[in-house]
This record gives structure tokens, sequence and C-alpha cells, in this order.
């Protein structure tokens, strides 16, 4: 009677052990789903068009034919501003600071280049 009272405890004190194994696995393979579909969804948006066009622009510096790039850089030490202007030929053009007249009279009076 004792020997079956022992087996009986053991079997029971299994079986718990089992159940909570199988419900940490079925958690475990819960997140993992999750986790597959935020990779889906990120592998989809980083195969799509929009963000390689962006990465291509901002990693390797590429434009599209006719595309004008316009770089606006910070103050520089000297404490004049510079303007520069890429367009597809890879060409730069410069622009000094000008008083704040000056600016005026190009806006209005200046024709441009054509």
């Amino acid at each position: 009677m004792l020997f079956l009272a022992f087996a009986i405890g053991k079997e029971i004190v299994r079986r718990e052990d089992v159940q909570s194994e199988v419900t940490r696995l079925e958690q475990q393979t819960d997140s993992l789903k999750k986790q597959n579909i935020e990779l889906a969804q990120i592998l989809k948006e980083m195969t799509s068009e929009n963000f390689q066009e962006k990465e291509a622009r901002k990693k390797l510096d590429v434009q599209k034919t006719g595309e004008t790039v316009i770089l606006l850089p910070q103050d520089s030490d000297d404490g004049s501003r510079t303007l520069v202007v890429q367009n597809s030929s890879v060409s730069a053009v410069t622009l000094q600071e000008q008083s704040n007249p000056e600016k005026w009279w190009a806006f209005f009076f200046d024709l441009p280049n054509s």
C-alpha cells in the first residue's frame, strides 16, 4: 500500500512538471509566432521599392536622373554660411553670404542664368 501511494504521488508530481513544461513551451511558441509576424512586416517594408529608394539616397547618395539635390550645410567655423547646390551632373555651386540688401537686390533684379 505504501509503495502504491508513493508511485501515485510520484506520477502526480511528474504530470504537473510535464504540464508546466507544456505551458511554458506554448507561451514560447506564441512569442515566436509574434516575433515571426513582426519580422515578416519588417522584411516586407525593407523589400519595398520606397524603402530601397530612401536607403539608396541616404547611404549611397544616389539620385534620379534629372533630379536636383540641394545640400544646406551648417554654418562654418568662420561664421559664413554657404549653400551648395548639386545636380545630376555633379556640379556644385557655392553662394557666399551676402548682406540683407544685397539678397533683396538679387532676389528682385538679378536675372537667372538660363
